[in-house]
């Protein structure tokens, strides 16, 4: 069905990239375990040089031209949401790449992402939901990476679960307008409580209409293709292949001539 895809790899250059992760080996890797469709999104921060960008998308090509193989390759990235009202990225960045994926839950990055101290649970699950809400409201995001799944090191996954139905459907609702997919990926296996709340919330994504994507979140050449481990979670949600996206682009070696 969607199983030869792969929408969520990091380079060595994300901070959760292992070194092992250089685009010529995740290319090799990709298509040796017959992935056809492969996107490469490194974390985007205020601070990241869009330079390294561009020494990413030219490794890609390379690799790609000596494999000579059917692997489409996609360049985009992981804009990190830091706060309501505070992102990583613009539609200016978002002209330059082939999508946009945000990551609204990265609040183990201090420093870089607010993440306030609540003294009722009540109020840390509405602050997840302020975020999450806010990255679907960006018109040049197109996919929400991960959502809600909060590392276990920031709050217990109970958390989210104090999210109700009602509260959580406005937001998804901006998502549908706003045409935002929302990625499934293997977080949401990461602990009881986690997938508790993804069965739930992905199941009100179907029901309001909203489009899906699929990754495996590689930070090491290991987890590359790792997306067959949620064919049961797919066919439990009753998900087909048209619930899916692919990002909408030109070619890597056309986008870039476009930038050069």
């Amino acid at each position: 069905m969607i199983f030869d895809t792969d929408l969520h790899v990091h380079t060595c250059l994300s901070p959760c990239g292992k070194d092992e992760m250089l685009p010529r080996d995740i290319i090799k890797t990709a298509v040796d375990r017959g992935i056809t469709r492969l996107a490469i999104t490194d974390h985007f921060y205020p601070f990241t040089d869009l330079s390294t960008l561009d020494q990413v998308r030219a490794d890609v090509l390379a690799a790609c031209r000596r494999l000579n193989g059917s692997l489409k390759v996609f360049f985009g990235c992981e804009a990190e949401i830091m706060a309501p009202g505070k992102a990583a990225g613009s539609p200016d960045i978002a002209r330059k790449l082939d999508f946009i994926m945000a990551g609204a839950t990265h609040f183990q990055n201090a420093g870089i992402t607010e993440f306030p101290k609540y003294a009722d649970d009540h109020d840390t699950a509405r602050y997840i939901l302020d975020v999450f809400a806010y990255a679907v409201s960006l018109p040049w995001v197109d996919s929400i990476a991960h959502p809600f799944f909060v590392p276990p090191s920031v709050c217990s996954g109970e958390i989210v679960n104090l999210l109700q139905d009602s509260q959580l459907l406005p937001a998804l609702e901006s998502a549908r307008q706003n045409n935002v997919a929302m990625e499934i990926s293997r977080r949401v296996f990461h602990t009881p409580e986690q997938l508790r709340f993804a069965r739930r919330f992905y199941s009100l994504c179907k029901q309001v209409g909203l489009k899906f994507t699929i990754g495996s979140d590689a930070h090491q050449l290991s987890d590359i293709g790792n997306v067959r481990i949620l064919e049961p979670f797919i066919a439990e949600l009753g998900l087909a292949r048209q619930d899916f996206r692919l990002p909408e682009s030109k070619t890597l070696g056309e986008r870039l001539q476009t930038l050069g």
